[in-house]
C-alpha cells in the first residue's frame, strides 16, 4: 500500500503573509456586520460586568447584612490627624449623650483596609468590633431588656460583637430585622443581575453566531464566484479537492475562529481584566500577593500552546490521512479482493491507526499535564488568600465579605485562562486557513476576460484556425501553426494519436484557454471580440467525462436555460436516443438522479450530455470523444442521428474510433500538434498515409 505521510501535505503549512495584511483584507467581509459586531462587543462587556458584580453582590451582603463591622474611634487621637479627620468626618456615627463615636460599616468599606489598617496603627480605632443598627421599635425593646449591653440615642443603637452572644435567639431576630429586609433585598438584586447576564450572554452569543453565519456566507460565496470566474489552468494546476477545501474547511475554520474570538475569547479576556481591576481595588495588598503565582500560569500558558498546536496538528494529519485510506479502500474494494491484498492493507491501516492513536495519546498527555498545573497554581493562590487574607481579616484589617469574595473572585479567575489556552489552537488553525483563502482568492491568477463587444449571434458557424500556435507550458508547444476552414454546415472530424492536441483545439474554440500566437474566427469574427458567454452559447459542447448535477433528468438537459422549448426537449430526446433510455425509468424524463447518478449507464450518460448540448439548438456542436463509452448498436443509432442534425450546423468531431466518423466533410489528421494531412474519408485512405495506417491498425485489432 501506498505511504500516507504525505497525503495531506497541506496540513504542514507555515503562515508567510503577514497578519495585518490578512487582517485588512478580509476586514472586508466584516464591514457589513459591524454594528451587529459593535452591538456583539456591548453584550459581551455587559455580561462580564454582571458576572463581575455578583460577587460584589455577596460581599455586600456579608459586611452590610450579615456580619455588619464597626470600630470605636478616638476622637482625640483623630483630631492629631487633620487630613484623617477630614476624610473621615462624613463616616463618622455619633452617639448623643454617650460620648462615643463610632466608624460604621459604610465608612470603613469606603475607606478600605489599608486605610482601616493605617487608623489601627496609629490607635484611632481599637480592634474590637461593634454592630450599629438604628434605633427601630424592636431594637427599642431589646435595648431595654439588656440596658448594659448597649450604647444608644433616639437614632443609634450600638453593641460589641462580644456581647451579641448574651441576646436570645428572638432577641437578635428583633433587633436584625432591618438587616433581614436588606438580606432579602439584595437576593432580589442578586436574581435581577443573574438573568440579566443570562440574557446578555444568550444575546451575545445568538448576534456572534448571526454575523458568523452572514460573513461565511459572504466569504464561500465570494469564494464559488471566484473559482468559476478563473481560467482551465488554474484548476489544471491545482487538485480539484484541494480547492474544495479552501470553499469548505478552510470557511468552516474561519467560522469556528470567529466564534471562538467574539464569543469566546473576548469575554476571556474582559473576565480576566476586570477580575484583575476589582481585586486591586478591593484590597491592593492582597490583589499584589495573588499575582505571584501569575508568571508560572503565563508560562504554563505558553508551553500548552506550542505543545498542543504541535499534538493537534499531529492527530489531524493521521486523521486526514485514515479518511484518506478508507476511502480509498472503499471506492477500490475490488481491485483489494481480485488481487488478494486484504491483508496487506488491513496490517496497513492497523500501522496507520496505531500511529493515529499515539498522535492522540500525546495530545492527551498535554491536556493531562496543563490542568494540572493551573489547578495546582489555583490551589496556591487560595492558600495565599487564606494564609494572608485570614491573617489581615483577623486583624480587622480586611473585612470578611472581602475575603470571601478574594476566593470566589479566583475560581473565576482561571477559568477564562485554560479557555484561551485552548482556543489558541483554533486561532492558529483559522490563521492558516485565512491565509490559504488570501492566496486563492489574490494570487490565483486574473479570471476570464467576459466583457467583449455583443455582436450579431451566429447564425453561419464558419470556422477558421490561421496559424495557431499554443503551450500549456513554456517550451513545451501543443500546437504548431494549426490552420484549418470549415463552412458552415460542414462537418469536421480530428483524429490523431493521444497527446497530439485534439482537445487543446476545443479547448482554445471555447476560450477555455487564448493562443500565443495566431487567430481564430466564427463567421469571420476574431472570437477574442466577442463576449465569451455569447460565444459559448452558440456551442454545443460534449466531452467524454459526462459532468451531472443534482437534480432531474430535465434539469441537467436544460440547465437552466429558458430557451429551452418543449419541442426542443422533445427533439433533443429524438435525436439523442435518450427517449428510449427515459422511457423505462419511473419518473421519466423528471426522475431524479441521486447518488452519483448511478440508475444512467456510462454510455446512457452520454446519451444525456449529447440531449443537453442537441436542446440549446448551437449553430456548431463539438464532440470530444462523445461516442468512446457507446456500445456499437446506440453508436449506429447516434451516427444516423447525426448526419440529421448537422446538415444546418456546423460539426466538430473528436474521435478515436475512426469508424464514427468517416461521413465527415473532412478529416484533420494531427501529429505532434501540427496538421499533417487533411480531406475526406476517401481521399485520406487513398493517399495511404498516417491516417491510412490508423484505420488499418484499428481494423486488424477489431475495433
Amino acid at each position: 500500500m501506498p505511504p500516507f505521510d504525505s497525503v495531506h501535505i497541506e496540513e504542514h503549512h507555515h503562515t508567510t503573509v503577514g497578519f495585518g495584511r490578512l487582517l485588512l483584507y478580509f476586514l472586508r467581509f466584516f464591514k457589513p456586520r459591524r454594528a451587529v459586531i459593535a452591538a456583539t462587543l456591548v453584550l459581551a462587556v455587559g455580561a462580564t460586568a454582571a458576572e463581575l458584580t455578583l460577587p460584589h453582590l455577596m460581599r455586600t451582603g456579608i459586611d452590610r447584612y450579615i456580619v455588619p463591622a464597626a470600630m470605636a474611634v478616638d476622637m482625640e487621637r483623630l483630631r492629631q490627624h487633620p487630613d484623617l479627620m477630614a476624610e473621615l468626618e462624613d463616616d463618622l456615627i455619633r452617639v448623643d449623650g454617650a460620648d462615643a463615636v463610632f466608624l460604621g460599616p459604610s465608612g470603613l468599606r469606603r475607606a478600605g483596609s489599608s486605610r482601616v489598617q493605617q487608623l489601627q496603627a496609629l490607635g484611632v480605632c481599637g480592634p474590637e468590633n461593634y454592630y450599629i443598627t438604628g434605633a427601630a421599635p424592636e431594637a427599642g425593646q431589646v435595648v431595654r431588656s439588656h440596658p448594659g449591653l448597649f450604647t444608644a440615642d433616639e437614632r443609634t443603637v450600638v453593641i460589641s460583637r462580644a456581647d451579641m452572644a448574651m441576646l436570645t435567639a428572638s432577641e437578635l431576630l428583633r433587633l436584625r430585622r432591618g438587616d433581614i429586609s436588606g438580606v432579602l433585598r439584595l437576593c432580589g438584586i442578586f436574581l435581577i443581575v443573574l438573568f440579566a447576564g443570562f440574557a446578555l450572554n444568550a444575546a451575545q452569543i445568538f448576534w456572534v453566531e448571526h454575523a458568523s453565519q452572514h460573513i461565511m456566507h459572504d466569504v464561500r460565496q465570494t469564494v464559488l464566484q471566484h473559482l468559476i470566474s478563473r481560467p482551465l489552468s488554474l484548476f489544471t494546476a491545482s487538485p480539484v479537492g484541494r480547492l474544495v477545501t479552501r470553499a469548505t474547511n478552510d470557511v468552516q475554520n474561519l467560522h469556528e475562529m470567529f466564534n471562538a474570538l467574539f464569543a469566546g475569547m473576548l469575554k476571556d479576556v474582559l473576565m480576566i481584566a476586570g477580575i484583575m481591576a476589582v481585586l486591586l481595588m478591593l484590597d491592593a495588598r492582597l490583589g499584589l500577593a495573588c499575582c505571584a503565582v501569575l508568571p508560572v500560569v503565563l508560562l504554563a500558558t505558553v508551553l500548552f500552546s506550542v505543545f498542543s498546536r504541535r499534538a493537534f496538528r499531529e492527530v489531524r494529519i493521521k486523521i486526514a490521512a485514515i479518511n484518506a485510506m478508507i476511502q480509498e479502500s472503499i471506492a477500490g474494494l475490488t481491485v483489494v479482493k481480485v488481487f488478494c491484498r486484504e491483508r496487506g492493507h488491513d496490517a496497513s491501516f492497523r500501522q496507520l491507526n496505531y500511529e493515529n492513536y499515539k498522535a492522540n495519546m500525546r495530545q492527551t498527555t498535554v491536556f493531562a499535564v496543563f490542568s494540572p498545573v493551573i489547578d495546582l497554581a489555583q490551589l496556591c493562590v487560595m492558600g495565599i488568600i487564606v494564609w494572608y487574607g485570614g491573617m489581615r481579616t483577623l486583624d480587622g484589617a480586611l473585612s470578611l465579605g472581602t475575603f470571601v469574595v478574594f476566593l470566589y473572585y479566583m475560581r473565576m479567575f482561571f477559568r477564562p485562562i485554560q479557555d484561551i489556552a485552548e482556543k489558541y489552537n483554533i486561532i492558529q488553525s483559522a490563521f492558516a486557513s485565512l491565509e490559504r483563502l488570501y492566496l486563492l482568492l489574490e494570487d490565483s491568477g486574473p479570471g476570464e476576460q467576459y466583457a467583449g463587444d455583443l455582436l450579431p449571434d451566429v447564425t453561419g458557424g464558419s470556422i477558421s484556425f490561421r496559424n495557431v500556435s499554443f503551450a500549456y507550458h513554456e517550451d513545451e508547444p501543443v500546437l504548431r501553426n494549426v490552420s484549418f476552414d470549415v463552412a458552415p454546415g460542414q462537418t469536421l472530424a480530428i483524429v490523431g494519436v493521444t497527446g497530439s492536441g485534439k482537445t487543446t483545439i476545443i479547448n482554445l474554440l471555447e476560450r477555455f484557454y487564448e493562443p500565443q500566437q495566431g487567430s481564430i474566427f466564427l463567421d469571420g469574427i476574431d472570437i477574442r471580440r466577442f463576449d465569451v458567454r455569447q460565444l459559448r452559447r452558440r456551442m454545443g459542447l460534449v466531452l467524454q467525462d459526462v459532468a451531472l448535477f443534482s437534480g432531474s433528468i430535465r434539469d441537467n438537459i436544460v440547465l437552466g436555460n429558458p430557451a429551452v422549448s418543449e419541442q426542443h426537449l422533445q427533439q433533443a430526446l429524438a435525436v439523442s436516443n435518450l427517449g428510449r433510455v427515459v422511457a423505462r425509468l419511473p419518473g421519466g424524463i423528471d426522475e431524479l438522479l441521486l447518488d452519483g447518478a448511478r440508475i444512467l449507464s456510462a454510455g446512457e450518460r452520454q446519451l444525456l450530455a449529447f440531449a443537453r448540448a442537441v436542446a440549446a439548438d448551437p449553430p456548431v456542436l463539438v464532440l470530444d470523444e462523445a461516442t468512446a463509452n457507446i456500445d456499437p448498436l446506440t453508436e449506429d443509432l447516434i451516427r444516423k442521428a447525426l448526419q440529421n442534425i448537422t446538415t444546418r450546423r456546423t460539426a466538430i468531431i473528436i474521435a478515436h474510433r475512426l469508424s464514427t466518423i468517416r461521413h465527415a466533410d473532412k478529416i484533420l489528421v494531427l501529429h505532434r500538434g501540427a496538421v499533417c494531412e487533411q480531406g475526406t474519408h476517401a481521399e485520406l485512405m487513398a493517399r495511404k498515409g498516417r491516417y491510412y495506417r490508423m484505420s488499418q491498425l484499428q481494423y486488424l485489432s477489431g475495433s
